[in-house]
């Protein structure tokens, strides 16, 4: 064991680790920091050149022999099924627990993903029900807990209602590459993400956007994201082909983040599914936010708290909304994402609960 500070997460790229990269860009620089990630096969190169990565084989003597001493400091990227395929990462929490025992130091806990909730007939249940109650222990020995959606928050409460859990929405996982010059392209929509979920959102929202793609409402879609394959292709073809759009569709696959910012910056919608419970972990909701898109979601609603009530339901738009309400939407959207899940703002509550 060595002092300092480490930081575990399940992985170095994907969303855990996209989201621990920039985390890292807006803390202070930690000398002393590591971060310790489970041993996997084919390990990408290591996207965090400015600290040391250590692998751990997923046993608590092993992750144990790792963390720091007396005086040194944990944040915890927590994922159940990232840590362990059958999402009870015991070895982790078993591991947490005696280091917190013995060196005190300050024990930061981001749940990203909690657990599943499998029905009493399934398998799985009673795995998930040691996986809560080892949870529990966890939770009343950690220092600070954030989650990132206020239905998540309320489960971990449930667990142990004397701590104090704190929603931290997570960021963009988009930079602004330059500011917006104001000009967006009418009727052009953008869907950004990982094919499946463009596809689930394509196919939740096929009947609305074909009757905007009628009506002109909207002229052209644009899917942009990683994540791709054959199959996916086809079917999210088969699905853009179904609108008739008058300016018909792009494809575009991955695309570099300047390349994403730029749609975001210049789109009159961005299209999304995300509900409520999910919306405030969805990087991509946010990159859209960020850029200032007037956001087109199945889940709009005025009556329901920021940010649904900020976006464009498709029956609205179809009654007709006036560009300069679009716009103050945007807007309004955008100051809402850098108010509660900017990366300074994540930055710095999480420099609070380790003491940096």
């Amino acid at each position: 064991m060595t002092d300092g500070t480490v930081i575990i997460s399940p992985e170095l790229s994907g969303g855990v680790g996209d989201y621990t990269r920039r985390l890292l860009e807006n803390l202070p620089r930690i000398a002393d920091l590591r971060l310790i990630v489970p041993k996997i096969g084919n390990r990408p190169p290591n996207s965090f050149e400015q600290y040391p990565v250590e692998e751990t084989d997923g046993t608590a003597r092993d992750l144990r022999e790792k963390l720091p001493a007396c005086g040194g400091k944990v944040l915890v990227q927590y994922s159940a099924y990232g840590f362990d395929r059958f999402g009870y990462p015991r070895w982790l929490i078993k591991a947490l627990l005696d280091w917190k025992k013995e060196s005190r130091g300050p024990l930061a806990i981001m749940f990203h993903e909690i657990w599943t909730f499998w029905p009493v007939w399934n398998k799985n249940y009673f795995l998930q029900r040691l996986h809560r109650r080892s949870l529990r222990k966890l939770l009343r020995v950690a220092d600070a807990v954030f989650t990132s959606t206020s239905s998540q928050a309320e489960h971990l409460n449930a667990l142990s209602p004397k701590s104090a859990i704190e929603v931290l929405p997570v960021g963009s996982n988009i930079r602004r590459i330059q500011a917006d010059d104001g000009a967006r392209e009418p009727g052009l929509a953008v869907l950004f993400g990982l094919q499946h979920s463009r596809i689930r959102t394509l196919q939740r929202m096929r009947t609305e956007l074909k009757s905007l793609g009628a009506a002109g409402k909207i002229r052209k879609i644009v899917t942009a994201g990683s994540g791709g394959s054959r199959e996916g292709d086809e079917e999210e073809l088969a699905l853009l082909l179904e609108f008739e759009l008058i300016d018909s569709f792009d494809q575009r696959g991955p695309l570099p983040e300047e390349k994403i910012s730029g749609l975001l910056s210049s789109c009159e919608f961005a299209i999304s599914a995300q509900d409520e419970l999910s919306i405030t972990k969805s990087g991509t909701f946010m990159a859209a936010a960020a850029h200032g898109s007037n956001i087109l979601s199945c889940y709009a609603d005025a009556s329901k708290p920021e940010p649904l009530s900020l976006s464009t339901s498709p029956n609205e738009l179809m009654d007709g909304v006036s560009a300069s309400e679009l716009l103050s939407r945007g807007e309004r959207l955008r100051h809402w994402q850098e108010r509660t899940s900017a990366w300074p703002r994540i930055a710095d509550q999480v420099a609070q609960a380790l003491k940096l």
